[in-house]
């Protein structure tokens, strides 16, 4: 008589802190906890698309490792970002060299609409995702991105998932946004860093969120320059936003990747590790809210009122 809930994952943006949500998913899978749909920003939309093809967080997890293994990764520069902004070198010639990345990353900002150029981030895409339409899935997913024309969510429900992902991945001022029915579509996490309302939306009665974006700092804060004082704006609207979303979860998870980059994509077996620790430190809560059961009636998942998101 009674039904089992269903209950739909939100994967939050965060670049390589993303990868986290292999973990997540993986430990799922050990606990036998089912998941009925995946809604994903930036990386959360990569790895929730991945997973929705595949079904397998360990395939999904081979393809982040031989990834990082090809030309391909290289060629995208994220690993001079990440020499630049993350490293601490010692010697002389070591910070000689960082200051060098440092100041070729911040001429081609000012000189070029991005750093990645979008045919390479394709073939980024390419190498996750095959050539299949959102509509066929056999798990029912939706990756989220802005329209920085409109300032509105964009949610991505039908066409080639390729397409979605790239839009929902592609980081403002990093690599160039989609043009898409008028609109230039970029990273979802400008709007919605974990899209818990699009989760429901999609028919989920319970809705487990990931979070792995970088918490906002309190004790560490230091406004030497104007500079510094609009970027730390940026994190609090940010951090905001956030936390208007989450309340929508029924159950949020917080892996310990805070403090990484979102650059080091090479720390896949930690973050990996780390998202399954968050798992397993609320797998009981996580299983008593998958074996709740409702009325066949009484369902929770609802749409999006009017106006919240351009859906395509």
């Amino acid at each position: 008589m009674f039904e089992r809930m269903k209950m739909g994952l939100a994967l939050g943006a965060g670049g390589a802190r993303g990868l986290a949500h292999i973990g997540v998913l993986k430990a799922l899978e050990r606990a036998g906890i089912p998941i009925c749909c995946i809604a994903g920003s930036s990386i959360g939309a990569m790895v929730g698309a991945a997973y929705a093809v595949r079904g397998s967080a360990a395939e999904v997890e081979n393809l982040f490792a031989d990834f990082l293994e090809t030309d391909l990764y290289r060629e995208t520069g994220v690993t001079t970002i990440r020499d630049a902004m993350v490293e601490k070198p010692d010697s002389l010639p070591q910070r000689l060299e960082t200051w060098l990345k440092k100041a070729y990353l911040q001429a081609r900002i000012v000189s070029r609409p991005h750093l990645i150029d979008s045919a390479l981030f394709r073939q980024v895409i390419e190498h996750f995702i095959p050539n299949v339409l959102i509509e066929n899935l056999p798990l029912p997913f939706r990756a989220v991105g802005t329209d920085i024309k409109s300032g509105r969510p964009v949610v991505f429900s039908k066409g080639p998932l390729r397409a979605a992902v790239y839009a929902s991945a592609a980081i403002p001022g990093v690599i160039s946004g989609l043009s898409l029915n008028d609109m230039i579509i970029v990273d979802g996490g400008v709007l919605s860093t974990v899209p818990t309302r699009v989760t429901r939306g999609l028919g989920a009665d319970l809705v487990l969120a990931v979070d792995v974006d970088k918490p906002l700092e309190h004790d560490k804060v230091e406004f030497s320059s104007g500079i510094d004082v609009f970027f730390r704006i940026e994190d609090v609207q940010g951090a905001y936003l956030k936390s208007l979303e989450l309340r929508d979860a029924d159950l949020v998870l917080h892996p310990n990747v805070g403090q990484l980059h979102w650059s080091n994509f090479e720390r896949l077996p930690e973050l990996v590790r780390l998202g399954s620790d968050e798992v397993e430190k609320h797998l009981e809560e996580i299983r008593f809210l998958a074996g709740r059961r409702r009325w066949p009636w009484l369902r929770r998942g609802s749409s999006a009122p009017d106006g919240e998101w351009v859906e395509v």
